[in-house]
């Protein structure tokens, strides 16, 4: 298919590894969003800074060195409970970029002794791409702690790893590996019954796979009473919760609402063209705006994205492209590139915009106008494509490419949907305005 143009279509696993990609900063989430529910009516405390948790020095440190400057609203709920003496379970549904990642990694390494060369926190992911993230947040944080290590457990380790119980305190690692490294005759690795935290991540895609629920489930089956269970999933349908429930005992619940999407604070332009040809040369005079930031730009086809990566590309302009059909360290690679500046435009498909969190840009670009597989007018995936881009108050700009008849009927559907306003551009000049 790919061969031919035809987009594939991203799992969930690879959505979630973009997602984990493009939010290296933490998203602002309103506490009114965050929905609590205690395993008994214990007082639940917030704090408003990472001093007010008593951490210790170095990981305070390391916690500053990341740029986190006060906890997310999970963090300052969540985190007085987990770092009780006394440990708390958690269920936690949240997407990425409101601190969960960091609110399990700074329980970890918490609670570890460094004095003790052994495994005293486990951490389960699905792939080995966001187990390879999770420890590079874990090394980072951890930097200013003497005697830390941490280990990965996925395939393809060099064998000298494995001649001997591991000294790492922490272990994060894949189901297919932590199986063979939990079975009876390799249970030198590492020993669950010494585990303080066993944190499940990404629980939605685990359960894609029943055999990943069942290695998570006979970890679980040999720790003891006092291990603390950290769960977290993005999503919290019938069974992810079911599951949730017969694995984690007497939790507390955390959900956040998925960042609410809103055209609010977008100023909405289209700009009306005779005919294709126009949007390249259209898309260059854009682009030559001195004061443009980043920009995202929505392609109906891979092909169609290839064809405009190229033509940038001959014009000297670099840019990102992110299909479904790149393999993981190109894709990888594309988001770094566009994340750190190095390119000023993503271009993306409509696949690759469902289910996946687009970063905050100023400029988004439609230059096909969303459309069903079965070619009706497509008002979430627009909502999706530009709900993002005027957050926490600051001005977001979005420009749609309209050729034809039918794009005006789309736009016109996104209109009567969301009551929005849209007016043609004909001064691009306001372009520089944000």
């Amino acid at each position: 298919n790919s061969a031919r143009g035809v987009e594939i279509e991203l799992n969930k696993a690879e959505k979630s590894f973009i997602n984990h990609s493009l939010r290296k900063t933490l998203v602002e989430t309103d506490p009114i969003n965050v929905t609590i529910k205690q395993s008994n009516a214990d007082p639940l405390y917030s704090v408003k800074s990472f001093e007010d948790l008593q951490l210790k020095s170095e990981l305070l440190n390391g916690i500053s060195s990341m740029g986190f400057r006060k906890p997310s609203s999970i963090q300052e709920r969540a985190l007085p409970m987990l770092l009780e003496n006394q440990p708390k379970n958690l269920i936690a549904q949240s997407q990425s970029g409101t601190g969960k990642t960091a609110t399990f990694l700074l329980t970890m390494l918490s609670k570890i002794d460094v004095n003790d060369p052994f495994c005293q926190c486990l951490c389960m992911a699905p792939t080995r791409e966001l187990v390879n993230q999770i420890a590079e947040v874990a090394i980072i944080m951890s930097k200013f702690m003497n005697n830390v290590k941490i280990t990965c457990a996925i395939k393809g380790l060099s064998p000298d790893i494995l001649e001997g119980q591991i000294n790492s305190q922490i272990i994060i690692g894949t189901p297919g590996t932590l199986k063979f490294w939990t079975t009876d005759n390799s249970s030198l690795y590492f020993n669950p019954k010494k585990l303080k935290v066993f944190v499940l991540d990404e629980a939605d895609i685990l359960i894609e796979t029943p055999e990943f629920l069942n290695i998570a489930k006979r970890i679980k089956s040999k720790v003891t009473n006092n291990c603390q269970i950290l769960l977290f999933s993005a999503t919290y349908d019938e069974r992810v919760m079911d599951f949730a429930h017969d694995f984690v005992p007497q939790p507390n619940e955390f959900s956040i609402k998925p960042q609410e999407l809103t055209l609010k604070n977008i100023k909405q332009f289209y700009i009306q063209m005779k005919s294709s040809e126009d949007k390249y040369p259209k898309l260059i005079d854009i682009y030559g705006m001195k004061s443009m930031g980043q920009c995202i730009i929505f392609c109906e086809s891979r092909k169609m994205a290839c064809y405009l990566q190229k033509a940038l590309e001959r014009d000297s302009h670099l840019s990102s492209l992110l299909t479904g059909e790149l393999d993981v360290l190109e894709r990888q690679r594309q988001i770094d590139d566009f994340r750190n500046g190095k390119s000023r435009v993503l271009i993306a498909t409509n696949l690759c915009s469902r289910g996946i969190d687009i970063p905050q840009v100023n400029l988004i670009i439609n230059w096909d106008m969303p459309k069903t597989k079965d070619g009706k007018p497509d008002c979430e995936t627009y909502l999706h494509r530009i709900g993002r881009s005027g957050r926490f108050g600051k001005t977001g700009l979005t420009i749609n490419f309209i050729v034809n008849d039918e794009d005006l009927v789309i736009q016109q559907k996104i209109v009567d949907r969301y009551g929005a306003k849209i007016d043609e551009m004909t001064n691009l000049e306001i372009v520089a305005t944000l």
